[in-house]
C-alpha cells in the first residue's frame, strides 16, 4: 500500500512538472506585459517618455487662459439677495457681479440726507434774520450819527446819544451773533455732507464687480449665504487668449525657442484640437510639476516650462489634459 501511494505521488509530481513547463511561458508573458503596462502608465506623465523626434518634441499640457484664472472674493460681507452671474457668462470689468443686503446702509444715507435738508433750512433761516438785522443797520447808525451832532451843537441830551450809540452797538452785535449762527450751521453741513459720501462709499462697497473682463467659471454661493470680504464668491477666466502650459525635459529643452509653432491633440481621440506659437520659455530648469501624481514623487530629470499661445479660433476646454506637439523647425 506504501508503494501504491508513492508511485501516486510520482505520478503527480510529474503532472505538475509537464503543467508547468507548458504554462511558464504563458504566465511570464502576462506578467511582463502587465509589467510594461504599468511602466507606460507610470511615464505617460513624462515629456522623457515621449521621445522626441528629428524636428519635434511632444509632451502633456494643460488648457489654461493666459491671464490666469482669478479667485472672486465678496470685499464687504453681509446676505446676499440676488446673484447677477452665470457660469459661461461673460462679464465686463466693473459689471455687477452680486447684490447685497444694504437695509442698514441706506437706512443711514437717508437719515443723514433728511438731516442735511434740515440743516441747509436752518442756514437759509438763519441768512434770512441776518439780512434783515443787516436792513436796520444804515437807520440805526443815521440815528445815532444825527443825535451825535446835535449833541455837539448843544441840541441834543447825552443820553439821547447814549442810547442810540448803545442800540447801534447791540445790533452789530446781533449780526455778528447771527453770521457766527450761519457759519457753524455750514459746518454742520460739509460734516453731514460727509457723512452722505461715507455712507455712499460703504453702499458701492456692497456692491459685487468684476475686476476684469472674462468668463466666469464657477459660483459656488447661493441666495442667502452671508459672506464676509474674504469670501470666496467664484471663478473667472480673464479674457485673452489661451495657452497650452507644458513642461519639456531637460533632455530636449534648449531646442524649444519662443516663435516656434505647436499643435494641440486630444489625449482621447487624436483629434487637432489648436494650434499656436511658444509664446514662453522658462530661463530656469525646475521639478516637475504639472503632472505629477503624487508631491512626494521622486525625479531624476529636470523640466523647462514652456507656454504656446494658442490660436483665437479654437479655444480646447480650460483644465483639459492634452498632448502638446512643439515643431522644433
Amino acid at each position: 500500500m506504501t508503494s501504491k501511494f508513492s508511485n501516486y505521488q510520482t505520478i503527480n509530481m510529474k503532472h505538475l512538472l509537464i503543467f508547468y513547463l507548458l504554462a511558464a511561458p504563458f504566465l511570464f508573458s502576462s506578467c511582463n506585459k502587465d509589467e510594461k503596462k504599468d511602466e507606460a502608465k507610470a511615464a505617460a506623465d513624462s515629456l522623457a517618455a515621449r521621445p522626441a523626434l528629428k524636428d519635434q518634441v511632444q509632451g502633456v499640457a494643460r488648457i489654461e487662459p493666459e491671464a490666469g484664472i482669478l479667485d472672486l472674493t465678496a470685499g464687504t460681507s453681509g446676505r446676499i439677495t440676488k446673484i447677477l452671474m452665470a457660469e459661461n457668462q461673460e462679464v465686463n470689468a466693473g459689471q455687477p457681479l452680486l447684490s447685497i443686503e444694504v437695509s442698514v446702509e441706506n437706512a443711514q444715507l437717508s437719515q443723514a440726507q433728511s438731516k442735511l435738508g434740515t440743516q441747509r433750512a436752518t442756514i437759509a433761516a438763519n441768512r434770512a434774520s441776518v439780512e434783515a438785522l443787516k436792513a436796520n443797520l444804515p437807520n440805526v447808525r443815521q440815528t445815532y450819527e444825527r443825535n451825535l451832532a446835535l449833541y455837539q451843537s448843544q441840541a441834543q441830551t447825552k443820553q439821547t446819544v447814549d442810547d442810540s450809540k448803545a442800540a447801534l452797538d447791540k445790533l452789530l452785535k446781533d449780526i455778528e451773533a447771527a453770521e457766527a449762527t450761519v457759519n457753524q450751521a455750514s459746518s454742520r453741513v460739509t460734516e453731514l455732507e460727509a457723512d452722505i459720501s461715507y455712507y455712499r462709499t460703504v453702499l458701492n462697497q456692497k456692491r459685487v464687480l468684476a475686476p476684469t473682463a472674462g468668463k466666469i467659471l464657477d459660483i459656488p454661493v447661493k441666495i442667502g449665504d452671508y459672506v464676509g470680504q474674504t469670501t470666496k464668491i467664484g471663478e473667472m477666466a480673464a479674457a485673452g487668449a489661451y495657452i497650452a502650459r507644458t513642461e519639456v525635459d531637460e533632455l530636449f529643452a534648449d531646442r524649444v525657442q519662443v516663435g516656434q509653432k505647436a499643435v494641440i491633440f486630444s489625449q482621447t481621440t487624436g483629434d487637432t484640437l489648436a494650434t499656436g506659437v511658444v509664446s514662453f520659455a522658462a530661463d530656469y530648469l525646475k521639478q516637475k510639476s504639472l503632472f505629477k501624481d503624487q508631491s512626494t514623487e521622486q525625479e531624476d530629470r529636470r523640466v523647462r516650462e514652456v507656454h504656446v499661445r494658442l490660436s483665437a479660433d479654437r479655444k480646447p476646454l480650460i483644465g483639459s489634459r492634452v498632448d502638446c506637439l512643439i515643431l522644433l523647425k
